[in-house]
């Protein structure tokens, strides 16, 4: 803020005035017009003449500041101010926090029928039920009447109220007590003839104030749910940051440095997910936080290696092999970025586009220019991404048939023994996407059962059949022909019961049948058995363990 010096006429020393304080007041009103409350009062707190300004009670367009801020950035507070209460103490009394009595902070429960902000203690130390209103504070003598006093007062309904007969969990009339002492004493000093009336006029009054209550509680209360949606899309949002920055986080050799398998049982972890909070996640937040996460990520995970190792060291050899291969399925499944399948398809969805389209892309604004920056942005960070060899989904249905997959390297040949993440992400996980890559590239003949699987589409065609089921005489029995899928369950649900499926050893392709045959009639019903239908073993497990 720019400030200048004047020189005082009893001393010659300068003095510094501040340029806000010389705005003249329409500029200042003006200005005004553009603040919420909450700024509004900051601002009258900053001197006495902004004061002036802002509290002045008998100023028109004092009140009209208040309330048009109130107006504009208080969408759920449209009610006028109660009866004897200015637009500045509205505004205050709505936004401020803290009970009014005891000075509890962070309370804002607001009783409508009391006009008070307070905490529940202090609610129930100035409230009373209807029941105990004659034994507490009417004499026993009074006329039978003197309890339609209160039908004029506000109440709200609750099991609170003072005094040792409070009754818990038994919903009553709550009055304020000062109110029934009010109302009690102006009750006594009229006359007889004129309580009567007294009482229906109070009833009345009674009535309206009721409905205004009822409608400020709806206004608070969908102000209350509107706050409650918007802070759980922002605690979601919260949320959604935190797992993306894990998951993108990244270690000295270009893979993600945690598997989320392992960060979902870190505490620090579970404990974010879990947080309240609302406020955004920053550069900052993330710094602390993965400082927290690292040291306990890698003690979580050498104690479940150290577990596994354990539990797997007794496993036969070929629930051993099958369940490495399972390890790294798992493994290449986290390394997949979903990012790159999402701008895979946004690509294939733009190569689809009819020539119209392009042209009318080719002829649109600067917009559509950006667009398409962004595009080629996108397709330069997937080339990025391929060349740090992460093994692409396409890649996936390829696996079954490599040779590092169907005979794993294992540590001293020995396939109990579990792979650390240094040989997995350096050594076998760029192997085997390099044999993956080798296979879609070089197509193999549709006459051997990876040819009609992966490249002719014959998946669920019934041209397979069991190389291991005795000879059978053409004129008796004919060959039995299976899909893909349906050969796969007959070796390992049959008399032949295998336990690792040799697909080349153990099935043949009749192609013969290429062309006569028709569709298989069992598919795969759950994920286990879609991964079985791929060629995948590894969802033999469960039976080999049983």
């Amino acid at each position: 803020m720019m400030e200048y010096e004047y020189y005082n006429s009893y001393n010659s020393k300068p003095s510094v005035m501040s340029t806000a304080s010389r705005i003249p007041p329409e500029i200042f009103i003006n200005i005004c017009q553009y603040l919420p409350p909450i700024d509004l009062i900051s601002l009258a707190r900053v001197s006495k003449q902004f004061h002036g300004y802002l509290c002045s009670t008998d100023s028109f367009t004092t009140k009209e500041i208040w309330k048009n801020s109130r107006i504009t950035f208080l969408p759920f507070v449209q009610m006028p101010p109660p009866e004897g209460m200015t637009e500045l103490q509205y505004v205050k009394f709505i936004s401020e926090r803290g009970c009014q009595f005891c000075g509890k902070p962070r309370i804002r429960k607001i009783y409508w029928a009391f006009l008070v902000r307070c905490c529940k203690k202090c609610l129930e130390d100035r409230t009373i039920r209807l029941d105990q209103i004659r034994y507490h504070l009417f004499s026993q003598n009074s006329v039978p009447d003197d309890i339609d006093i209160v039908s004029g007062l506000t109440f709200i309904t609750g099991s609170a109220g003072s005094g040792p007969e409070k009754i818990k969990h038994r919903p009553s009339n709550l009055y304020w007590i000062q109110d029934v002492h009010k109302a009690y004493n102006e009750f006594n000093e009229l006359s007889l003839k004129d309580r009567q009336d007294w009482i229906i006029k109070k009833r009345e009054e009674g009535r309206s104030k009721m409905e205004e209550v009822i409608k400020r509680e709806l206004e608070n209360e969908n102000e209350y749910w509107s706050k409650t949606m918007e802070n759980s899309r922002k605690r979601n949002d919260r949320v959604i940051t935190i797992d993306n920055l894990i998951r993108k986080e990244t270690n000295e050799f270009g893979f993600p440095r945690f598997k989320m398998s392992v960060v979902n049982k870190c505490l620090t972890y579970n404990k974010a997910m879990g947080s309240t909070s609302t406020s955004p996640f920053t550069k900052r937040a993330w710094i602390g936080f993965r400082n927290k996460l690292i040291p306990e990520y890698l003690q979580m995970s050498t104690l479940l290696r150290l577990q596994r190792q354990e539990i797997e060291r007794n496993l036969a050899i070929d629930v051993a092999i099958q369940t490495r291969q399972m390890d790294i399925i798992k493994l290449i499944f986290e390394l997949l970025r979903p990012e790159i399948d999402h701008l895979q398809s946004r690509q294939r969805q733009n190569s689809n586009q009819s020539m119209d389209d392009i042209d009318m892309e080719r002829n649109s604004s600067s917009s559509s220019e950006s667009n398409s920056d962004s595009d080629d942005s996108n397709y330069n960070l997937i080339k990025r991404m391929e060349c740090n060899e992460i093994f692409e989904s396409s890649l996936i249905k390829f696996l079954p048939w490599c040779p590092s997959f169907r005979n794993p390297p294992f540590m001293n040949q020995d396939p109990r023994i579990l792979w650390d993440d240094e040989f997995l992400m350096n050594v076998l996980v760029p192997q085997l996407r390099e044999e993956a890559q080798y296979l879609k590239d070089h197509p193999a003949p549709i006459e051997t059962v990876r040819g009609a699987f992966l490249y002719g589409g014959l998946r669920n065609k019934r041209i397979f059949k069991c190389k291991l089921c005795h000879h059978y005489d053409n004129n008796l029995n004919p060959p039995k022909h299976y899909s893909f899928y349906e050969i796969r369950l007959h070796l390992a649900k049959s008399n032949h019961k295998v336990r690792m499926i040799n697909d080349d050893l153990m099935i043949e392709v009749v192609p013969s049948q290429i062309n006569t045959t028709c569709n298989a009639q069992i598919f795969p019903r759950n994920k286990p058995d879609l991964f079985f239908a791929a060629g995948f073993n590894c969802n033999l497990i469960c039976n080999l363990l049983s």
